[in-house]
């Protein structure tokens, strides 16, 4: 049962009533829009709604004995207020007539239009033209009642087709127009209650000058707007070279914009199929010569997918975003965009469920991401269990970032002066301390470089008189003798032969600080030993002066 039927079967006068909603159904607290409804006059009954088909389920209609009740309760309707003790319950006062205007009128126009369009159908006839064809005739229909009006003489009009709920009423429907004082009628004392007056309503009344130009402007607007807004759509090229060209843009761009031009309603398929063929160079515009001009949209994008579209699985998408790491000298936000836009790939082929990307999202930043100072004072780690969105996400690093670089550019003012001069101090010390050790040690290569040489022309000695020897054969037991000799006598003689005919004075041989063969004081690492240091000294004395007694004062150049 709808609203319409449920009033007419229960004879409600609808210009003395008023509907109730938000009804507990509980007496203390109904009882007080009871009583704020009984100041204004006597209530002749109250109905509840209780079908659940109907607009007005479990509300209440009053409906006052007299329509005096409602000019005074009208200047405060829409009425609402709550219940004492419960402000959850809101209740809501309206006239009836308002209510039932909105919803069952509306239900009407939609039966009326839903009727006209079977019409349509069934005729073989264009909707807009039956259309049409009903405004005509509701036009002459109007135009009709306004001849009879102003015709006929000022007359009393009996009714005799009212519906029930408006036989028993003599007070005019709140929708009627008031008449002027040109068009008053005459009305009979006695016939009051079954008199009605006929509203003069014209063809400018029904459809007014002011009404069609702003019909008019708004359809022109429209209209405009809609060529406008498709002639300013401009998209960049994309023709599919690799490297990507500056004046264009890579295919995953270019699809997306692709795919929100799907989306706009005011866009035909045709349009954008026009639009993908404008927006495509060689050698992307030869993949799609083989289509027909009036090929869907989808059909230009399957095969664009095919030739420039990604072709990695899912496994292979997702594992690329979890080997995605921060580079060196990344800034924590560009790494978590580049890791977004890996993740947005993946979830596109399906390696990851949409509800799960925040998640994966954020786990994989926490890592790969080396600044373990932002993951700590963000709590990220924390934040696992209820990941944020990627723009708060972003906003959160962003923030970090932006407060760690003043606190370090404060820090650079306050101590990088006092910082710099201790520097240069101890950078002068230790390059003095360098340019000692680099004197001693260049000294430390001329010694021995010297000895060095010194060896190789006593070996060369050595070698020059073996061969004498053997040249001269001094006898068969002196060759008997030398070749029977032992290595070990061989090479004691050679260094006693070496130790009287060395050529240049002797140099030392060990550590200036702890006394030990083998090094040198400025590698030296062990402790000091003077007692050592004084002994080797004196036995380099002695050999020096062996030396100089066996060569006398004829001294080497270069020595």
């Amino acid at each position: 049962m709808t609203t319409m039927d449920f009033i007419q079967k229960s004879g409600v006068k609808i210009p003395n009533a008023v509907v109730v909603s938000g009804i507990t159904q509980e007496a203390e607290q109904d009882e007080q829009v009871m009583d704020f409804l009984k100041q204004y006059g006597k209530i002749d009954r109250v109905l509840l709604v209780d079908d659940s088909q109907s607009e007005f389920f479990q509300n209440l209609i009053v409906e006052y004995s007299s329509g005096s009740a409602i000019e005074g309760l009208e200047p405060h309707l829409p009425y609402t207020c709550t219940a004492r003790g419960d402000s959850t319950v809101l209740y809501e006062v309206k006239t009836l007539s308002s209510a039932y205007a909105t919803k069952v009128g509306s239900n009407v126009t939609k039966t009326y239009l839903a009727e006209l369009k079977q019409l349509a159908k069934l005729s073989g006839k264009g909707y807009s033209e039956v259309l049409k064809e009903m405004m005509s005739q509701i036009g002459e229909d109007v135009e009709a009642m306004q001849h009879m009006t102003e015709g006929s003489s000022p007359r009393r009009v009996e009714t005799t087709g009212l519906s029930p709920f408006a036989q028993g009423e003599p007070q005019l429907h709140p929708s009627f127009p008031d008449i002027t004082p040109s068009s008053k009628v005459a009305i009979d004392p006695v016939t009051h209650t079954n008199a009605t007056k006929v509203p003069s309503l014209s063809l400018s009344d029904a459809n007014p000058p002011d009404v069609q130009k702003v019909v008019v402007e708004h359809i022109v607007r429209g209209q405009d707007s809609v060529h406008r807004m498709q002639t300013q759509v401009r998209l960049r090229t994309f023709s599919g070279k690799t490297p990507t060209p500056n004046h264009e843009t890579d295919y995953d761009t270019w699809r997306t914009h692709i795919e929100l031009l799907q989306n706009d309603l005011s866009m035909s398929p045709l349009q954008i199929s026009r639009k993908i063929l404008e927006n495509l160079l060689p050698p992307a515009a030869d993949v799609v010569k083989g289509l027909r001009p009036e090929s869907p949209p989808a059909a230009y994008l399957q095969l664009l997918d095919s030739a420039f579209g990604t072709v990695e699985d899912r496994e292979e998408l997702f594992a690329q975003f979890l080997n995605t790491l921060q580079d060196s000298g990344e800034k924590p936000s560009t790494y978590l965009h580049r890791l977004q836009l890996a993740l947005s790939r993946a979830t596109k082929r399906g390696g990851v469920a949409h509800e799960e990307v925040d998640k994966h999202l954020l786990k994989q930043f926490c890592r790969g991401c080396w600044d373990n100072t932002l993951l700590s004072t963000l709590q990220l780690e924390q934040k696992k269990s209820s990941p944020p969105r990627f723009s708060d996400l972003l906003v959160m690093i962003r923030s970090e970032e932006d407060r760690q670089q003043a606190k370090s550019n404060r820090m650079k003012k306050h101590i990088g002066i006092t910082k710099q001069k201790a520097h240069v101090q101890f950078h002068g010390a230790y390059v003095s301390e360098t340019e000692e050790k680099n004197v001693s040690s260049i000294g430390d290569i001329e010694d021995l470089r010297k000895q060095v040489a010194s060896l190789q022309s006593q070996l060369t000695t050595f070698m020059s008189q073996k061969k004498t020897k053997g040249a001269t054969g001094k006898g068969f037991a002196g060759k008997h003798q030398s070749k029977t000799s032992k290595p070990d006598d061989t090479d004691t003689g050679m260094l006693r032969q070496t130790k009287k005919k060395q050529t240049y004075k002797p140099k030392p041989w060990y550590c200036f600080n702890c006394g030990e063969d083998g090094h040198i004081a400025p590698s030296c690492t062990d402790p000091a030993n003077p007692r050592l240091v004084a002994e080797k000294k004196r036995q380099l004395e002695e050999k020096r002066h062996q030396w100089e007694a066996q060569n006398g004062s004829n001294t080497p150049l270069n020595d």
